[in-house]
């Protein structure tokens, strides 16, 4: 920070008498004056801090002139919590290396990365303005009602507020920048799973989704070797530690029907028909052996004369040639895994555009993933959800579906996009099958927050995922472990190189220009690059936020938005065989 820069400050607090103003201000101030006696990367520290000196400086001191309403405090404290988070983040932006590519003014001229107009600014900005009143009615509408601890009390008090919050805008607004200023996880649960668990919301979020002609939620049991905390870097290559006759029971089952808690709850959506009418003994055995490395002796047990003949997915015994099997088989899996921070949605709530995937690509199924949430299940039990289910469609989808998966595409949005990531690592640790080919859309490549990126800073201003609601996320699903945020895993940017050298070369990543996560993706990008993986692309659509996938509904969304999911559908057009 210049002398000028700190003359601003000064002016600040020797023109306010607010005490809130004039300690927020002092301590950003003097841990500054402190880190600039050091040795640091001036270059970076100044770009990450231009939000700061650019907005929320001269909106404080705009605010500390006016008289103090309660509208005027909210919109004050929101600012002065900006500057608080900021000072927490100080020492993390000042020890950035010096060699970072941000010190670079042309760090995204390379290659590899396309920046993609969509429309004029002007118009996608005043787009996303109507749909942020949405994102702000969403917090008010959230927020009504926890006073009461009757259902039903709740219930009527929160539509009642939503009506209000509807016909009034200003009221809407100070209430959310209100809950912004201090989230709670509680807050943040109730708004980003309230497409899952209000049946109200549900109902109205279903009118808009596209009719396709199949779709099925099937529950995959676990068959694979876990991933735990302690088997992260100490595993075993063996796919399975499950005895061979036991696993082939587990395996020849229904998947039609939730047999247990730990099943895995997978969305199945094609254009057509896919599930097979029967499934074969000979098919799972012959599955069992190769798993198992061993010769399967099929052991007369009384389960495994029961299903000694076909069967189908209700338990009847049938009689059928197998000629059929191959016939109409589906070459193209698209293996889907959701976002939401690591605490929220699901394949459901992700259907606004992959309904869109089913009906305009051929020859395609696509497997979406409800993998368990955090704070409920941290790190690494989404990731291991994950992993069973990767594994279960390669080694056993082609066993229940008519597919023949010659080229599995592995998609992820957000923390998505970190699962998919971790799955593909996995794969290439334990040599089992790497999917063909990846994309990535806005995906967390990095839960340092000692690592910080100038995008990253956004946060503070943005409307989607703001910096209190990113922290929430990282710490439910990390649970202060202070250790984690290091592993690759956990933040894929710090994958080995002998790994990023296996990751397929197909590999395109997709992230819109005002997202917080922008700048940590093009930093892997860089990495992977120069690290052997040179056909990585990094494609940016401009001015769209994070989660724009989410927005493109066909009411009430964003029409940008939209159009970014055309050039995603005619990316994995690209890759479909």
């Amino acid at each position: 920070m210049n002398e000028e820069e700190l003359n601003n400050i000064k002016t600040i607090i020797d023109k306010t008498n607010n005490q809130k103003i004039i300690q927020t201000l002092n301590e950003f101030k003097n841990k500054i004056e402190i880190m600039n006696t050091q040795d640091v990367n001036k270059i970076f520290v100044k770009k990450c801090l231009n939000i700061i000196y650019n907005d929320v400086l001269p909106k404080i001191q705009e605010l500390s002139n006016i008289e103090q309403s309660r509208g005027i405090q909210i919109k004050l404290a929101f600012e002065l919590q900006k500057i608080k988070q900021i000072t927490d983040i100080l020492p993390y932006i000042y020890k950035k290396p010096k060699n970072t590519i941000f010190n670079d003014d042309e760090y995204m001229n390379i290659p590899n990365i396309e920046v993609i107009i969509l429309d004029q600014p002007d118009k996608i900005k005043q787009q996303l303005r109507n749909f942020y009143k949405k994102i702000y009615l969403g917090h008010a509408y959230a927020n009504s009602g926890k006073q009461y601890q009757s259902q039903v009390m709740s219930y009527l008090v929160k539509n009642l507020k939503a009506l209000y919050y509807i016909s009034n805008q200003e009221a809407t607004n100070l209430i959310a920048t209100q809950i912004l200023t201090n989230p709670t996880l509680e807050h943040v649960l109730k708004l980003w799973r309230v497409i899952d668990e209000s049946k109200i919301v549900k109902a109205g979020f279903k009118m808009q989704l596209e009719q396709i002609k199949f779709k099925k939620i099937i529950y995959i049991p676990r068959l694979f070797n876990q991933i735990t905390q302690d088997s992260l870097h100490n595993f075993n290559t063996n796919s399975t530690d499950i005895h061979k006759n036991i696993l082939y029971q587990i395996a020849f089952r229904s998947i039609r029907k939730k047999q247990n808690e730990h099943d895995i709850r997978v969305r199945v959506m094609c254009n057509r028909q896919i599930f097979k009418q029967r499934i074969y003994n000979q098919d799972i055995t012959q599955i069992v052996r190769n798993l198992t490395k061993n010769e399967f002796q099929m052991q007369k047990t009384q389960h495994i004369q029961q299903v000694q003949y076909p069967m189908t997915f209700f338990g009847q015994c049938c009689v059928s040639s197998r000629n059929e099997i191959g016939l109409n088989d589906i070459t193209n899996i698209i293996i889907h895994i959701h976002g939401g921070g690591f605490i929220a949605m699901s394949s459901f709530s992700h259907q606004s555009y992959t309904r869109k995937w089913v009906n305009q690509l051929d020859n395609t199924i696509i497997f979406s993933i409800d993998y368990r949430l955090a704070p409920e299940f941290p790190f690494p039990i989404a990731l291991d959800d994950c992993w069973q289910y990767y594994m279960w469609i390669v080694h056993f989808g082609a066993a229940y579906f008519k597919i023949s998966p010659k080229n599995i595409i592995l998609i992820g949005d957000s923390a998505g996009g970190n699962l998919a990531l971790g799955i593909t690592i996995r794969a290439i640790e334990t040599y089992q099958r790497i999917p063909d080919k990846i994309i990535l859309q806005y995906p967390a490549v990095n839960l340092n927050i000692c690592d910080i990126a100038p995008s990253n800073l956004k946060s503070i201003n943005d409307q989607m995922i703001p910096m209190g609601l990113l922290m929430l996320c990282r710490l439910s699903y990390l649970k202060n472990q202070s250790d984690l945020p290091n592993d690759y895993y956990v933040s894929p940017i710090k994958t080995p190189q002998n790994i990023i050298q296996q990751f397929p070369k197909d590999f395109v990543i997709f992230v819109g220009q005002d997202d917080v996560l922008l700048d940590d993706c093009v930093e892997f990008v860089h990495y992977c690059k120069n690290n052997g993986l040179e056909n990585i692309k990094l494609k940016i659509f401009e001015s769209l936020p994070h989660g724009f996938q989410n927005i493109g509904m066909r009411s009430n969304g964003v029409m940008a938005a939209d159009c970014a999911n055309t050039q995603i559908i005619e990316q994995i057009r690209q890759f479909i065989i």
